[in-house]
């Protein structure tokens, strides 16, 4: 048996089973160890490249200019190569876009304002690859760029001095599911290499950066950036976790605090609280404030500025909810469709990704989210798992159907002219109504049942060792068959507590979150003489300095 050989207890050999680790996998599953599996960056084409130009930059003291994108994945790529710049003495100028005003990627004022202060080279961060005849543009060819992304490419790539992306559409690697900051990362990894080979440390009396220590933002900006957590990104998450434990990065450990996060941080404290608000910064207000807090070492600046984004995600939420709801109400004259796509008039740019990412959740469809001016649109899309929205929405841009657009399996941007938009309404329509509607249906997988007297920290410590869960590796769902509710009491106006059994077994409490309005709310709300079968997940709760596991409930079945 997998458990017997690996040592591990038989809950633990059967999830890994579900998720196809086999037995000579499941040490580096269970604990990878970044020291002994580096990836090797120069199997990304241009990498040997970019380097020597990088070093050649550095040793001339030329001006190197840094592009980034404003959401998470950018503003991480961004810290951590102005952290390494800034370690070695090297100047930079960063510029981040403006979401609202100028959209996604480089743009003629930045690369303007760039080639005004006399920059040699400029490198784009989670950006870029799909920017042809931008960064292209002859005007701009008197600095040599490097294009360091993720993004899926067209077959057409802007004619520049270099591109290191896994995605590109002649690359043939293992690194495809990287985010920017993965692919920045493995930049800097054979920067500081080729830099100790040429003495460059000794001679400027510079100590070697220790690049573990910036592996904070690299877990933080591949969670934010919803890619799969396998491989190399599980890796990097893992150790990426216990270095924010060691509150190392400043900026980081403001927004924990300022979140109040009296635990230890987790894969979804990143994701739903901490990624939120470096987001809101972008989507609301100030795009440069996201990496600003995450490259700052003033202490007074880095509290201004997490005060701030709390402010901004307060705001975010209200507009958000507000065009979630008026969106939602164009969903019922689409119900045949395979793919909702909404538009308004004036919607705030900055909450589209958002919503387009709540429609799919409630309704399990891919989603397109639009906002029209008088001349043009630009919209938001979000995916199923299965289904690849960067490469369709690419395929329309090169049919002539849009202005700009790209992304990557589960997200896309797009702008269209608005005399376009029915034209690419039914291109879009047309393509996903093709797919087969076993793609659109919700099924729910569990990995095992449970009984109430198995719930335990031993069961709890067995689940952990899997973490950290994210698209790839979900967190493990169980059922619990045949319980009987003896109380339940609503928290909040939105929560429910309950005490559950089985039998005479002594009963434990459960929650269920944000559910008093819905089906499963009114149903466990509506317990009396009735027995249910539950879905939930269990999770670690801290109460009085004590460790226990919460049973979370996600739906139940009224079995009487």
């Amino acid at each position: 048996m997998i458990s017997q050989r690996n040592n591990i207890s038989p809950l633990i050999g059967k999830l890994l089973n579900i998720r196809n680790i086999h037995s000579d996998q499941i040490d580096e599953f269970l604990n990878p160890e970044i020291m002994n599996s580096l990836p090797d960056p120069y199997e990304l084409k241009d990498m040997l490249k970019s380097v020597n130009r990088i070093i050649e930059a550095i040793n001339n003291k030329q001006k190197i200019g840094i592009i980034a994108d404003y959401d998470v994945d950018g503003s991480t790529s961004a810290a951590i190569i102005c952290r390494f710049l800034n370690s070695i003495k090297q100047n930079y100028i960063l510029r981040i876009p403006n979401r609202l005003k100028s959209g996604y990627g480089p743009n003629e004022e930045i690369l303007d304002f760039l080639e005004s202060k006399n920059i040699k080279l400029l490198l784009t961060l989670d950006c870029g690859t799909n920017s042809k005849g931008i960064i292209d543009n002859q005007k701009y060819l008197k600095f040599d760029t490097i294009v360091i992304d993720h993004h899926i490419s067209d077959r057409f790539l802007p004619k520049i001095f270099s591109i290191i992306n896994p995605n590109r559409f002649d690359e043939n690697n293992i690194y495809k599911d990287l985010a920017a900051v993965g692919v920045t990362f493995l930049l800097i990894l054979a920067l500081r290499k080729e830099l100790r080979i040429k003495d460059y440390y000794n001679k400027n009396n510079i100590i070697e950066p220790n690049l573990l220590n910036y592996l904070d933002l690299v877990a933080l900006g591949t969670i934010c950036d919803v890619v799969s957590l396998t491989t190399y990104n599980r890796m990097f998450v893992k150790k990426g976790i216990t270095i924010i434990h060691k509150r190392i990065n400043k900026g980081i450990k403001s927004i924990i605090d300022n979140s109040k996060i009296n635990h230890t941080p987790t894969v979804s404290d990143l994701g739903f609280i901490i990624g939120p608000q470096l987001n809101a910064a972008s989507r609301i207000d100030d795009s440069t404030l996201s990496s600003k807090i995450l490259i700052s070492e003033d202490i007074v600046e880095i509290e201004s500025i997490s005060r701030k984004l709390h402010i901004f995600n307060e705001k975010r939420k209200l507009i958000e909810k507000k065009i979630f709801d008026e969106a939602s109400s164009q969903v019922m004259n689409q119900k045949n469709n395979n793919i909702i796509v909404v538009k308004g008039e004036g919607w705030h740019k900055g909450v589209l990704g958002i919503v387009a990412s709540r429609l799919v959740e409630k309704f399990n469809k891919p989603s397109i989210v639009f906002s029209f001016n008088k001349e043009h649109a630009v919209g938001s899309a979000r995916s199923l798992h299965s289904i690849d929205i960067g490469n369709i929405i690419i395929n329309a841009k090169e049919k002539g159907l849009l202005l700009n657009g790209g992304g990557h399996k589960m997200a896309a941007g797009i702008k269209i002219s608005s005399h376009m938009y029915n034209d690419f309404l039914k291109y879009i329509v047309d393509i996903f109504n093709n797919f087969d509607s076993i793609f659109f249906k919700k099924i729910l997988f569990f990995d095992s049942t449970l009984t109430l007297n198995e719930i335990n920290k031993e069961l709890l410590y067995d689940i952990e060792k899997l973490e950290p869960f994210g698209n790839s590796n979900p967190e493990p769902k169980f059922i619990i068959k045949n319980v009987s509710i003896d109380f339940a009491k609503i928290l909040k106006e939105k929560h429910i507590l309950l005490n559950i059994r089985i039998n005479e077994s002594f009963p434990l409490k459960a929650i269920s979150f944000n559910c008093v309005e819905n089906e499963l709310g009114q149903n466990l709300l509506n317990y009396k003489a009735s027995k249910f079968d539950l879905a939930c997940t269990i999770k670690r709760e801290i109460y009085q300095g004590i460790i226990k596991p919460q049973i979370i409930i996600h739906d139940a079945i009224k079995l009487h």
